[in-house]
């Protein structure tokens, strides 16, 4: 299955490694930085679970006019604000027969896909693998959690084929029948850290471990959760707030958040898709909504005043 991993970020590069190791034919596309340049000289090193380090030969290409062929797959890695403008540029790849999937954060993913490649199969799934850049051209695998992904009705077979690809990658994939509460319970993960420890600059376990992280997210999360009930969403988890915390410390406690590396390298966030979200929702549905209320303003007070921090007093 021919596929273009869309987005040379610590997950794009995650997949992209994962699935070259495992024989497949993938490609990243990405706009130039230092970053892929190092992987297009020096391939990428993904540092593995038990500290082993694997460098892996990767195509990685940043002028889409080099794009001549077509993919069966797509998988877009990029963040969620700039899916239209990334597929815009690669359109010349994507057929009526391209499967183009998304396992982005935060909600509204789908539409943002049909708007950009309406003739093709557009999907969305979500993941609980992580990854962190540690410098340009090397990342980390730092969360080892199971990916799930929904097709549209008659599109079964392809997406166990795609779940089969990626499980035989080691990133283990099922096939959801509902994947609304795959989303929901992935963004609620994203909900109770992405904000806090980009205000925080602390990994997940380190706001997890601590009784005033684990109270925030108790806080967070319990709002999104009457949002997703009011949005008839079922939940993966009975408990959310406190498989959150679990999970924060033992899933992927040295996981840093895509959010802080935005905030550390002064990048714009998805604070909007994520906690934004949830006070969207909840204003829809009459639900209070301070403690995401607060978070999206902080972050976004954070991102928008970059050059005014004061390192040292």
């Amino acid at each position: 299955m021919r596929t273009l991993i869309v987005g040379a970020g610590a997950m794009g590069c995650l997949f992209a490694g994962k699935m070259r190791q495992a024989g497949v034919d993938v490609t990243i596309y990405n706009r130039k930085n230092d970053h892929t340049e190092i992987i297009k000289a020096n391939g990428l090193e993904l540092i593995e679970k038990d500290g082993t380090v694997k460098n892996i030969q990767l195509p990685v290409v940043t002028d889409p006019v080099e794009l001549t062929a077509s993919f069966d797959l797509m998988i877009v890695l990029v963040k969620s604000f700039a899916t239209v403008d990334v597929l815009k540029q690669v359109k010349q790849s994507i057929t009526d027969d391209t499967i183009v999937l998304s396992l982005q954060n935060g909600l509204g993913n789908l539409e943002k896909l049909q708007q950009a490649a309406p003739n093709s199969i557009c999907c969305v799934g979500g993941t609980g693998s992580g990854a962190s850049v540690i410098e340009n051209g090397v990342i980390a695998h730092r969360a080892f959690g199971h990916t799930y992904i929904g097709m549209p009705s008659g599109q079964q077979k392809k997406a166990h084929d795609i779940a089969a690809l990626l499980t035989a990658s080691g990133l283990g994939t099922s096939v959801s029948d509902d994947i609304h509460s795959v989303i929901w319970s992935k963004l609620i993960v994203n909900i109770a850290y992405n904000g806090v420890t980009a205000i925080s600059r602390l990994k997940n376990g380190d706001v997890a471990s601590v009784r005033e992280g684990q109270e925030i997210i108790k806080h967070l999360v319990e709002e999104a959760k009457l949002v997703a009930d009011a949005e008839g969403i079922t939940l993966l988890y009975d408990e959310p707030a406190a498989e959150c915390v679990r999970m924060g410390i033992e899933d992927f406690y040295h996981n840093k958040s895509s959010m802080l590396s935005d905030m550390i390298n002064e990048r714009k966030t998805e604070i909007d898709s994520i906690n934004g979200a949830i006070v969207k929702l909840g204003s829809k549905h009459s639900l209070a909504t301070p403690y995401n209320e607060m978070i999206t303003h902080l972050v976004k007070l954070a991102e928008t005043t970059y050059q005014k921090r004061v390192v040292k007093l």
